[in-house]
């Protein structure tokens, strides 16, 4: 670790210390503007939080208009924070952030705005989250773009309700159009016989009403909850695409946000692809898809060239065994999460606790991570010091 590093990590340190921030203000005060702008453009943003709160004084030095694009160039090179979404079987549902690059490594909670209480998260980019709500008043859904650390936010207008609906949302940003877009599935029945029908409907933030798309696919049909992965623009989930002689044919199905069509996209070479062994996600910014081969393999492919069925690889391929107190060697059932800037890749594992694995040592290792909830779902952030509001209007 080199000196400049090593006095980072000890500012970093020393803002987040509640005995020294008082310190760290008045010699923060002393220095020049631009040499205050980097030290709190590097601090982790569980820090710069618990600093802007402290004071007037700390609250100027947080709110200065030049320092949110320089965080966010710092945090495109580090560690993403991971949203955690406690997935307990009650409502409200509560989500949860961890860093993974501060000291501390401790959940911290996140409170919706407005007293909003959480049903599910439908998905983040960009800094945001995107929720779905509910209304203590009448049990309805409704929706809500914020950022968690500034926390402000935009709401989603309600789409329109119909007969016995069942609903499933998404939520994401295209880059070439600058448009961020909420997606929703609604099947409901209309008639006496409960024939079941399918619509999609598209809102995008910043106009003033959801808009009905043409005719859907029947694949739709299989999906039931928000999608896996964000990738060029792309929503995806996994879902039934046809049914052969064994059952049903699983693949994954795209929803392009810029163009809002749906697409079926080459599912890895393997002999089979079904629902519950394979869960898409992004590796460094490309497709992938983890699958657990008979509890024997963890397989983490990956499609180095978008919608190219030949670029598909397999980048990760290890046993899931995990050193144990109760026994020498314990199977883990993990999920992959993200890549690290280490080169090591986070899971969670099925007893809802937080391990790396690096492919050089070829190894599996608990994070120590204090305040995990009981059964989470786990999602990698970068988080920002934009507004929500602020954020619709920038061109990412």
């Amino acid at each position: 670790m080199d000196a400049e590093e090593e006095r980072e990590k000890k500012g970093v340190r020393l803002a987040d210390d509640p005995s020294n921030r008082a310190m760290v203000q008045r010699d923060l005060h002393c220095l020049p503007p631009e040499m205050r702008l980097e030290i709190l453009s590097r601090l982790p943003i569980a820090s710069l939080i618990h600093f802007k709160t402290t004071s007037h004084a700390a609250y100027d030095l947080v709110a200065d208009p030049r320092l949110p694009p320089m965080f966010r160039n710092r945090v495109s090179e580090s560690d993403p924070c991971l949203i955690l979404f406690d997935f307990n079987f009650r409502v409200p549902r509560r989500p949860y952030f961890v860093d993974i690059e501060d000291c501390s490594r401790r959940v911290r909670k996140i409170d919706p705005p407005q007293h909003s209480k959480a049903n599910e998260l439908v998905g983040s980019c960009n800094g945001l989250l995107c929720l779905s709500l509910i209304d203590g008043s009448s049990e309805s859904q409704s929706l809500l773009i914020y950022n968690p650390f500034v926390g402000d936010a935009v709401s989603v207008p309600p789409a329109n309700p119909f007969p016995n609906q069942s609903e499933a949302f998404g939520f994401g940003f295209h880059p070439r159009t600058g448009e961020f877009k909420v997606v929703r599935i609604v099947w409901f029945a209309l008639d006496v016989e409960e024939v079941e029908e399918l619509m999609v409907q598209v809102f995008t933030v910043g106009t003033a009403e959801w808009r009905t798309k043409g005719a859907t696919s029947p694949q739709l049909a299989g999906v039931t909850g928000p999608p896996d992965a964000l990738v060029e623009g792309s929503l995806h989930w996994v879902t039934v695409v046809g049914m052969g002689g064994d059952g049903p044919i699983f693949g994954i199905i795209s929803f392009e946000l810029a163009d809002e069509v749906f697409q079926e996209i080459p599912h890895p070479p393997c002999q089979r692809f079904v629902s519950r062994e394979y869960s898409p996600s992004v590796l460094n910014g490309c497709l992938s898809a983890a699958r657990l081969v008979d509890s024997l393999h963890f397989d983490i492919w990956v499609m180095k060239q978008y919608h190219v069925k030949e670029s598909w690889v397999k980048q990760f391929s290890f046993d899931p065994c995990f050193p144990d107190i109760w026994s020498y060697y314990s199977r883990i059932f993990p999920e992959f999460i993200c890549a690290l800037k280490s080169g090591e890749i986070l899971l969670r594992s099925d007893n809802d606790s937080l391990v790396s694995y690096d492919p050089v040592e070829k190894r599996l290792k608990s994070l120590q991570i204090s305040g995990l909830p009981n059964y989470f779902r786990a999602l990698p952030f970068l988080p920002s010091l934009f507004s929500a509001k602020a954020t619709m209007n920038l061109q990412l």
